[in-house]
């Protein structure tokens, strides 16, 4: 067995060495000579090969476990050797030997433990002219010695990065190097192994640089729980400090190692997300960062100082004045500020700062019952004069500070603030003047429960950025606006706007007239429907998504230089062809970016041209043009695959368009031959139809060719009735002529005769129908004869008054055809002559024909 494993050890051995000794080669003339790239090739020692010339060597990501004697000795040029993620765990003595050209060594992510074992103490003898050295990310040990002798031949070396153990102290051995700037043991964690482990850093823990040029600390990602008040004091020449996500360190201590600082000028201090371990209110007094802390800094002079995402409480009063020196760059941003921050909006003895961000520490709530701003600001000033806070009670709010003409002082310099979710809920807006914002850039005031953006704010005609988001908008004027003229960004997110906030004649709109050079607007989550945006030409980024649009808020040429527009959870379905045009143009022009996402688009025929328009455009549209979208079925799908199958739906679509057209024309065309059938077999009936709507026919008769308004037909029982009630109520209230037979029928003479002439003689004839009548031998004669004077030129001739429960099925259909629905009048009892329903017998006997 153990032959065979020979062998096969034997034999891949030589697989790799026979393949993968295939280093790439290139002239690197800024270096003069070559640079070989052995990246990855499963070495397992230095290529023997490489050019002489070589000045830059890579072999990361190899098997190189230990770097032998003399194994770099022909390529004495090489100027960067890079051995990263390569397993090294061990170094022969003269591993660097010939290496004396060598400015930057990097062994970083390989097994290299910091002891004497694996360094010898001459290792670096030959690197005399090394100026970067990475070490970090090998000793994944909690505790242990540094070996520092090993770098007192590196007197040249100016950037150092090594891991550290949990009470490292440098020792002497780094106090040789005198030209070392930057040193970097912020290596953090990777793997669950802890590279940087140190937890405290002492007065002593730099002293061997006491004599060195070091500038730059960096201790970012470690584990610091705690810097001693003089850490800091050693480095002499420090000018830049990270302590970047180091998550254990209070920031009270943190400043309180600002103690060693004094009298030095530093650039930079970076400590943001120093302490993110918080889990009860005890982990909360370290950041405290009181007067106790900051009336022991004097002489401090620090340009830039970075305190975010600490969940600092608390900063005292005497902040600034302590930072007022040097100040130029201050961030406090996404704490927990509880205090006044209205210390910041009283900055100006911070001459230098020009750039300040306290933004995100209380984010409003239109619920909570808060003081506000105001009361604390005025609060602020009064303790500043020297009441005591039980006095408050006792002042007007006016007469301390006028509410309506309040003044705040920036710093002459100011650049950039940010002061947005700071105050949690300031309240009404009583800022009227800003003095020493000459050159003040960009202000954000978003999210702080501001109300009564009405007036004008003096001194700030130089602000280009600002940001009113999540106030309250409801009643902002014109005059507010154009206290900002030369503004290239506004936004106005989530302020409640209503849908006329942007039309003709409102003060928002009146305002942004004003502004002539706007270029980026956004007026998200409002409630807006239209907007017009011809004075508004200038714009180049227009958001007005989460809003109520149905379609693009402009027309062609209202906004010639717009390259993103957001239209983002609108009401929008699809665009028509003017619309594609006018976008098409700006597309091509601006190269415009268009998204739609969240909008209820539709996939149905009507959208069909939309949907390929987007996938051929020259707009890019956000996610590739592909949304939800819903077709004429009801049925989710996305724009994409409706392009995909466009052939099938557009098919589909025409189909569903032309059957039923189709369909129609055939049946016109069946009517037409039908039509055509009915003329010539009724020709003559459709001539006399045209020659008497041409008036050249018989022509329909009217009440004035009619001697009598009405001939009255009853049987014997209704004549009474007929005589008294009827005859009362029609000629003698109505004064109608009518032809009753029991007093205008000649005795002796043929009742038929007089039953046709006195229907010819009448404009209209009543029946009265009852039982008695349908009974009577005679009436069917009348009613035969009645409906012969019926027809098409001459209708509606005939009124039936129904007496009582009547069997209706007894009267005849031809009588039924010939009479409106109108003029048969049921009457469930004999009326007298002062009865309303003899109205509606006298105006149907008048209605015309």
């Amino acid at each position: 067995m153990k032959p065979i494993t020979g062998f096969l050890i034997a034999l891949t051995v030589a697989y790799t060495t026979s393949h993968n000794m295939t280093c790439r080669i290139y002239l690197d003339p800024g270096l003069g000579g070559s640079r070989a790239d052995c990246r990855g090739l499963h070495l397992t020692k230095v290529p023997g090969d490489l050019p002489s010339n070589t000045v830059s060597l890579d072999l990361s990501d190899n098997h190189v476990t230990v770097l032998m004697s003399r194994a770099f000795v022909h390529i004495p040029r090489l100027l960067t050797l890079v051995i990263s993620h390569s397993r090294v765990s061990r170094l022969e003595p003269r591993a660097f030997e010939g290496l004396t050209n060598l400015r930057s060594l990097n062994l970083n992510y390989n097994h290299l433990q910091l002891d004497n074992d694996t360094y010898p103490q001459d290792i670096f003898r030959p690197l005399e002219r090394l100026t970067d050295l990475n070490l970090g990310y090998n000793s994944c040990r909690l505790r242990g010695t540094t070996p520092h002798w090993i770098f007192k031949w590196l007197t040249n070396l100016e950037t150092l990065k090594i891991d550290t153990f949990e009470d490292d102290i440098f020792g002497s051995g780094f106090g040789y190097l005198k030209n070392l700037t930057t040193l970097n043991i912020g290596t953090g964690d990777k793997d669950e192994c802890t590279y940087c482990a140190i937890d405290v850093i002492h007065n002593h823990t730099f002293s061997a640089f006491e004599n060195s040029t070091l500038k730059v600390l960096i201790a970012s990602d470690c584990h610091l729980h705690s810097v001693e008040a003089g850490a800091f004091s050693p480095l002499k020449s420090i000018s830049k400090i990270v302590f970047d996500s180091v998550k254990y360190l209070p920031s009270s201590i943190a400043l309180r190692a600002f103690y060693g600082l004094t009298g030095k000028h530093v650039s930079k201090v970076l400590l943001p997300s120093s302490y993110t371990s918080v889990y009860s209110l005890q982990d909360l007094t370290g950041q405290l960062i009181s007067n106790g802390i900051l009336s022991k800094l004097t002489d401090i002079c620090i340009d830039h100082i970075d305190l975010s995402s600490n969940t600092i409480i608390y900063i005292d009063y005497n902040f600034l004045k302590v930072f007022s020196k040097c100040l130029k760059f201050l961030d406090i941003s996404n704490n927990k500020l509880l205090g006044n921050q209205m210390l910041f909006l009283q900055m100006r003895m911070c001459e230098q700062l020009q750039h300040l961000d306290v933004s995100h520490q209380q984010k409003y709530n239109k619920h909570e019952n808060t003081h506000t701003l105001v009361h604390r600001f005025l609060t602020a000033n009064l303790h500043s004069e020297g009441y005591h806070r039980e006095d408050t009670s006792n002042f007007s709010w006016n007469k301390v500070l006028p509410l309506n003409e309040v003044t705040v002082y920036f710093p002459p310099n100011l650049r950039i603030c940010n002061l947005s979710e700071m105050a949690g809920r300031f309240g009404r807006f009583f800022i009227t003047q800003v003095v020493g914002a000459s050159h003040l850039k960009l202000l954000n005031l978003a999210n702080n429960g501001m109300w009564g953006l009405w007036k004008t704010i003096g001194g700030l005609t130089a602000l280009q950025y600002l940001d009113l988001s999540g106030n309250e908008g409801h009643g902002m004027t014109k005059d507010f606006i154009q206290s900002f003229p030369n503004l290239t960004y506004l936004s106005l997110n989530n302020m409640g706007l209503d849908k006329n906030t942007l039309l003709e004649g409102e003060p928002v709109l009146e305002g942004l007239k004003t502004i002539n050079g706007l270029r980026h607007f956004e007026i998200v989550g409002n409630h807006i429907q239209w907007m017009d945006m011809r004075y508004l030409t200038t714009l180049t980024v227009l958001n007005i998504s989460r809003n109520s649009l149905v379609s693009i808020p402009f027309k062609q040429n209202d906004l010639p230089f717009l390259s993103v527009l957001d239209l983002s959870l609108n009401a929008i379905t699809y665009f028509d062809d003017d619309t594609m045009e006018m976008l098409e143009i700006l597309g091509q022009r601006n190269k415009l970016i268009l998204k739609l996402d969240g909008n209820p688009l539709s996939c149905s025929c009507q959208s069909l041209m939309f949907i390929q328009w987007m996938f051929t455009s020259s707009v890019t549209f956000d996610r590739n043009a592909t949304y939800s979208c819903v077709t004429e079925y009801a049925v989710f799908t996305t724009t994409h695959r409706v392009y995909q199958d466009f052939n099938y739906h557009w098919t589909s679509c025409q189909g569903r368009f032309w059957l039923p057209v189709s369909i129609s024309l055939m049946f016109l065309i069946a009517l037409l031959l039908v039509s055509a059938v009915l003329v010539s077999s009724n020709w003559t009936k459709i001539e006399n139809f045209i020659l008497v709507l041409m008036g050249r026919g018989v022509q329909r008769v009217s009440r004035q060719d009619f001697r009598k308004d009405a001939y009255v037909a009853h049987s014997d029982q209704e004549i009474q009735f007929v005589m008294d009630a009827l005859r009362r109520a029609l000629e003698d209230t109505h004064g109608l002529r009518l032809i009753l037979p029991e007093r205008d029928f000649l005795l002796g003479g043929f009742v038929a005769d007089h039953v046709v002439e006195s229907i010819n003689k009448s404009w209209k004839t009543i029946l009265v129908v009852s039982d008695d009548f349908l009974d009577d031998p005679w009436s069917y004669f009348i009613m035969k004869s009645t409906t012969y004077y019926v027809s098409n030129m001459n209708p509606n001739r005939l009124i039936l008054m129904v007496l009582g429960d009547v069997n209706r099925g007894q009267l005849p259909d031809l009588l039924l055809s010939v009479t409106a629905e109108e003029d048969i009048i049921q009457m469930d009892d004999l009326p007298d002559h002062n009865d309303k329903v003899w109205l509606t017998v006298r105006d149907r006997i008048l209605a015309p024909a």
